[in-house]
């Protein structure tokens, strides 16, 4: 399992988490699901293939939405940060896992199963492979005859303000972080306190491949020590101070494509010594991206 895998899936098992994103993106914000309405349900299933080989398949994150004794629905979400083709696929697979089990369990009443496909990307949405008759290479006369099957896909970082702004949980500034990604800069960020930090910051390192998330350990010790808790306004001004230009940082790769762009341009302009002294010396190596606006 990678470790973005991990990192996604620790902050949404948290209950207050995982209805908080239910009820955003299903419910619009209005506040549907409590946290304790929810239980984990299983995740692993099973399978043979054609060869009657046994294979597990697990879903990312699963829990049971219970009222009483009566089980409303079961919710499960899968985290993709690349778009697969196959994707419907594999939801149906779970999907019907999930509604064979309570056949099995011989009941008279059936739950809906509701899988949300929550994508990390930043670069360009996921727009296509969202059905199985899209992911399939069907002959023409076998349309009509084939069933189809549609996922449900958010495309996290162009979720409106008014969604991001119904997020009560922790799960906001990952939306926020996310839209901040895709636009390459902030813009208001909540004032809310984050109540899981070190999930957070994991999760945003993976997401971003930036290493200025290692950084904040420290001073999210002493904040949460001091104050009871880090608030988003301070997380972000940290990484500020922290040393990323203006308005927030978008990542690791961008600032290693300028270095290569800017070494570049001076190897064109034949100053190989300017090069090699700003590899051993950092604050002439800023000193050089900033004369270059990079």
């Amino acid at each position: 399992m990678g470790e973005r895998d991990i990192t996604q899936k620790t902050l949404e098992s948290y209950n207050d988490v995982f209805a908080d994103i239910v009820n955003v993106l299903v419910f619009s914000g209005e506040q549907v699901v409590e946290a304790d309405s929810l239980t984990d349900a299983q995740t692993f299933s099973q399978y043979k293939d054609s060869e009657n080989v046994l294979h597990n398949q697990e879903r990312d994150v699963a829990k049971k939405w219970i009222k009483g004794d009566f089980c409303l629905s079961l919710f499960g979400f899968e985290n993709q940060t690349k778009k697969e083709k196959s994707m419907p696929l594999r939801v149906m697979g779970y999907d019907g896992v999930a509604y064979r089990s309570q056949l099995n369990e011989d009941r008279t009443d059936f739950y809906p199963v509701i899988t949300l496909v929550l994508y990390f990307g930043t670069k360009s949405k996921w727009e296509n492979h969202t059905t199985l008759k899209e992911s399939l290479k069907i002959d023409e006369r076998l349309k009509d005859f084939v069933s189809d099957y549609k996922i449900k896909v958010i495309n996290l970082a162009w979720l409106t303000d008014e969604q991001i702004n119904s997020f009560k949980s922790d799960f906001r500034i990952v939306a926020e972080y996310l839209r901040a990604l895709r636009i390459g800069q902030a813009e208001n960020w909540s004032r809310q306190k984050l109540k899981y930090v070190s999930e957070i910051i994991d999760l945003m390192r993976v997401i971003s491949d930036d290493d200025i998330f290692d950084d904040m350990a420290e001073f999210i010790e002493e904040t949460q020590s001091e104050k009871g808790g880090v608030n988003v306004c301070e997380f972000v001004q940290k990484m500020k101070n922290e040393g990323r230009s203006e308005g927030f940082s978008i990542g690791r790769n961008e600032e290693r494509n300028n270095i290569f762009a800017l070494f570049s341009k001076l190897y064109a302009e034949g100053r190989s010594a300017d090069v090699e002294r700003a590899t051993k010396d950092k604050n002439y190596l800023n000193a050089l991206m900033e004369s270059e606006n990079l």
